[in-house]
């Protein structure tokens, strides 16, 4: 049976505090204001993950982005992509204990430029390139099939 990321979520910030299970400070979020802040010049591709604070289905598809890619130890740079207050966005980062960068993007400069109609939602770039975009018309075990065929056919290069 496969574990739901927001299980590992739950386990991993659990294991995070220790034997007492308390969580230790603070945690250090990174918002950013755009993706050139969030990946800089980054040296191999980024995975964009366009998500809302609440949406269940987006929680998990960006918990299994980030398993995704420390999973294979990938050389990708995972950055979430979000349009809501930043108040909610912080509070969401604190509670679950992310701290991969975060694109606030209120004027949906980025939902515009992906043409991202619905979350949850993924793009892959390379460079300023997009080679990978999420089919809003397959299933989500669809998109996450062709997100990773797509990665290995990339970095298998």
């Amino acid at each position: 049976m496969k574990a739901r990321p927001f299980v590992l979520a739950l386990l991993l910030a659990a294991a995070a505090g220790g034997a007492a299970g308390t969580l230790p400070g603070p945690v250090e979020t990174r918002i950013c204001v755009s993706l050139d802040e969030a990946a800089g010049p980054a040296p191999g591709p980024v995975l964009l993950v366009f998500f809302g604070t609440d949406c269940r289905v987006c929680f998990d598809d960006l918990f299994e982005s980030r398993y995704l890619v420390e999973r294979r130890g990938l050389e990708v740079a995972v950055v979430g992509v979000y349009c809501g207050l930043r108040a909610e966005l912080q509070s969401f980062l604190e509670k679950y204990r992310w701290e991969l960068p975060v694109v606030l993007d209120r004027r949906k400069l980025l939902f515009r430029r992906f043409d991202v109609d619905a979350v949850p939602f993924k793009a892959l770039l390379v460079g300023a390139e997009a080679v990978y975009r999420d089919d809003p018309r397959r299933d989500l075990a669809g998109r996450r099939e062709e997100l990773e065929r797509c990665l290995t056919r990339l970095l298998s290069r």
